[in-house]
């Protein structure tokens, strides 16, 4: 699924600069073999002696246009494999085929141009929302972004996200409630927005596999 646009999410900048709109990320000829391991019945450990070469994704081509684009498919089918190889978290041991971002080969800050929410939470359960987001900001933004530049951005990520009325709530553990779960999750996904990346991957952010580019 492709939706064409440039509203579906906007990549955030500080105020001095221009707005981003996501980048095209193309692939072709994919395939991925991993070694499967197997194990003995006895003890339950791999017989590493014995590995029969398990191929994942079978020469897959295809364009992420800027917008809001799913990986959809059945459970086993290779959907956590695919994003996890175009966000270049895979071994490339294994892989065969490219991966573009707007035409040309991944560059080496190529990490730090995309964000990726994983389906575990990374938040601190004690802190609130905006403080999780400061600490993501703090941390990962570049020193030579001043401090009230920082705050423009995660205010706008907490408006975006529409975090508004939880913005000064704890997050909560098992023993003190906090936010909803919907809440969590686009804190979540705010941990990574508040990088203004230019592609945002996100694995099974409800059902399925989006990514937002």
């Amino acid at each position: 699924m492709d939706v064409d646009g440039n509203e579906a999410l906007t990549m955030l900048k500080t105020s001095e600069e221009k707005q981003t709109y996501g980048s095209i990320i193309s692939f072709q000829s994919i395939d991925y073999t991993y070694p499967s391991k197997k194990y003995c019945h006895i003890c339950l450990s791999p017989c590493l002696k014995k590995k029969k070469p398990k191929q994942i994704l079978f020469n897959l081509t295809g364009i992420f246009k800027p917008g809001m684009n799913a990986i959809l498919g059945p459970t086993g089918s290779g959907k956590s494999t695919l994003l996890d190889i175009l966000a270049d978290r895979k071994h490339h041991r294994g892989l065969t085929g490219q991966v573009l971002i707007d035409g040309q080969t991944k560059m080496q800050d190529f990490k730090y141009r995309v964000g990726y929410v994983s389906q575990v939470n990374m938040l601190c359960e004690t802190l609130t929302v905006r403080e999780n987001l400061t600490f993501s900001a703090n941390v990962r933004l570049s020193r030579n972004i001043s401090a009230e530049a920082k705050i423009a951005i995660i205010d706008q990520v907490i408006g975006q996200l529409g975090l508004e009325k939880c913005a000064n709530s704890r997050v909560g553990t098992e023993n003190r409630r906090g936010i909803s779960g919907g809440e969590r999750r686009r804190t979540n996904i705010g941990m990574e927005l508040v990088l203004s990346p230019s592609v945002l991957f996100l694995d099974e952010p409800t059902t399925g596999r989006i990514i937002f580019a």
